[in-house]
């Protein structure tokens, strides 16, 4: 499968459905594009660094959030289980 970010071509083998492969690349697109516009002298390779950075901190604020929901689940869990006692 084909797929184009910041003007290049890559070939992805898909294990995955391919639309969901898409959607990632195009996601990987767009913030790449964000980045170069608002850095425009920043070079390909930075731009490129730059957008993992940005995705890295998305994907941990995520897992964050994500830790802090179950912990908060789990204590409401606990807290309807000593009700029901």
């Amino acid at each position: 499968m084909r797929v184009y970010i910041f003007d290049k071509e890559y070939n992805l083998r898909a294990n995955k459905n391919e639309d969901y492969l898409k959607g990632i690349a195009g996601y990987v697109e767009r913030r790449v594009r964000e980045i170069a516009s608002s850095a425009p002298q920043k070079s390909k390779e930075e731009i490129s660094i730059l957008t993992c950075l940005n995705i890295a901190d998305e994907l941990h604020r995520e897992r964050d959030k994500n830790k802090k929901a179950k912990q908060k689940i789990q204590q409401l869990v606990e807290r309807v289980k000593k009700e029901v006692k």
